[in-house]
């Protein structure tokens, strides 16, 4: 009984606010909505569960003209891409981005146009202060990542003013960090930051959501890949000089010194950027020297790592050759580049190329073990038996993922190529000769059905452009309800702007002598 009134009080909600269709959710994120949505929640779920799904059927529901829903603490990128969802799915009111490029009169009447707006933190309050948003017509505030509140001030004090204005209002906060909240004392602060009563945990282990997982559980298989010896010294060398450049720059920095990074943080240092390294780069031209050759030695050192754990040995020895060449490099690094560590990195490459006594070996030149596993793993897939009646006309795909566009191109050309070609030509970018012809073509996959799919071949709106296209229609929009309200304040003689000048016309000594004279006569 209790399933059925979720599902009809879910199907009333889409019928009355934003897109009807709305998205195709999952059983848990259908109950939890029609549980949560008329009281203010913080919503605390698990990492991978899709948080942006269960926020962007929020702002599909408010994204209607009769109601303001404000969005806080998102970046660039969140705004791109929730505006680019709202508009795939074609919602009664275009979502509108507010920030300091937009004046304070077209923000005013952005405000009177209602639907879901994205507001930086600092212009919004500025507003608030000023009276310049109409508080009662705000049906809910969303703050995105609503662990960060702990950390600042300017959201917190949003919604309290938010509060006191209107303290029935609705306030709905989304984090899917929960390792943050590791104590009722830090799940305390959080909710009286935020002004909000309730709390919605969404575990990975809740019965529910298990239940639905489970129905759509993949089957994966995980190949660990063996690497030369050479090859981990090499990878074990670039992360002791990463940790070495993290902890200078922790000694180096006062708020390093106050506050040290968690030990969970500096195992995973070689790859993910610090709360450390992200603080400073946002004040980059408050910091020092060392730091900030620092801050880019890190930078180089990762995208290094990154390259010997992907790429082939040819394409980082180029990079490290570029970067010694490079004079500006050299002028700016903290000495990682002139130190025994980092000679003992190029004779291991140079090793694992077949390079020895400055002559080179095309036959000793070691391909990365990466591409003999994906060779075995397609092979395998070639030759799974399977009835054409299952896919009809539509043969089945495989899909690989990779993490830049550069692996990308040579994974692809690996599997159109095949190894041995693709060893001949790795080899050919060292630019030692060699006496052997180019292989021919054995390709992993049949070629005509190979297909690239990168980010830089597709017809899609880059982040910046999809935000000015966003702001440049609000702004037509508001210069047109500007124009229909003068219009028609002109039309009843009442202006709802205390605050414009009055006309000219009633300054002056004539002007007053003539309203005295008139208020004269009126009295006798």
């Amino acid at each position: 009984m209790e399933e059925d009134d979720t599902g009809e009080c879910s199907s009333q909600l889409n019928d009355s606010f934003g897109n009807k269709e709305g998205l195709e959710l999952l059983e848990y994120e259908r109950a939890t909505l029609a549980k949560t949505l008329p009281a203010s929640v913080l919503f605390v779920v698990a990492s991978g569960l899709g948080l942006e799904r269960l926020f962007l059927e929020h702002l599909i529901l408010f994204s209607d003209r009769r109601l303001l829903a404000l969005v806080l603490n998102t970046n660039e990128h969140d705004e791109s891409y929730f505006v680019s969802k709202l508009k795939e799915h074609s919602v009664d009111c275009d979502p509108k981005v507010i920030n300091s490029e937009v004046s304070i009169k077209d923000r005013q009447s952005i405000y009177l146009e209602g639907g879901v707006q994205f507001c930086s933190s600092r212009v919004l309050l500025v507003d608030l202060l000023q009276n310049r948003i109409p508080v009662d017509r705000i049906a809910a505030i969303f703050v995105y990542r609503a662990h960060q509140t702990l950390n600042a001030f300017q959201d917190s004090f949003i919604l309290r003013l938010y509060r006191e204005k209107k303290p029935d209002g609705m306030v709905k906060a989304f984090t899917d960090v929960p390792n943050v909240l590791s104590s009722l004392g830090q799940l305390q602060r959080l909710v009286d930051r935020l002004y909000i009563r309730h709390v919605e945990l969404m575990p990975r282990f809740s019965s529910i959501i298990e239940t639905e997982l489970n129905r759509y559980q993949l089957k994966t298989a995980i190949f660990s890949v063996d690497v030369p010896t050479a090859l981990r010294r090499v990878h074990r060398t670039l992360i002791e000089f990463i940790k070495v450049c993290v902890r200078d720059l922790r000694t180096s920095s006062l708020s390093g010194k106050q506050t040290d990074e968690p030990v969970e943080e500096m195992i995973h240092v070689p790859w993910a950027t610090t709360q450390l390294e992200k603080r400073l780069r946002d004040r980059r031209g408050n910091i020092s020297e060392k730091q900030q050759r620092l801050l880019n030695d890190v930078a180089s050192l990762r995208e290094i790592l990154q390259l010997s754990e992907n790429m082939d040995v040819a394409t980082v020895l180029s990079r490290l050759q570029v970067l010694k060449n490079d004079r500006t490099v050299l002028e700016e690094h903290s000495g990682w580049l002139l130190s025994p560590s980092f000679n003992r990195i190029m004779e291991d490459l140079l090793t694992i190329a077949g390079v020895t006594n400055g002559k080179g070996d095309s036959k000793k030149f070691a391909v990365p073990a990466k591409w003999t596993v994906l060779a075995e793993v397609l092979r395998e897939i070639k030759n799974i038996s399977l009835e054409k009646k299952e896919y009809k006309d539509n043969a089945p795909s495989v899909l690989i993922i990779t993490n830049s566009e550069d692996l990308s191109r040579q994974v692809t050309d690996v599997v159109r190529y095949g190894i041995n070609k693709m060893k001949w030509m790795t080899w050919r970018q060292l630019g030692y000769l060699t006496k052997q012809e180019m292989p021919e073509d054995e390709p992993l996959w049949d070629p005509e059905t190979i297909s690239q799919l990168m980010r830089s071949t597709l017809d899609v709106e880059s982040k910046s452009d999809v935000i000015a296209n966003v702001q440049k229609s609000q702004k037509t929009t508001a210069r047109a309800a500007q124009k229909r309200r003068k219009h028609a304040e002109e039309l009843s003689g009442f202006s709802s702007d205390s605050r414009v000048q009055t006309n000219l016309i009633q300054f002056g000594i004539l002007q007053y002598k003539r309203r005295k004279s008139g208020n004269e006569v009126k009295g006798i």
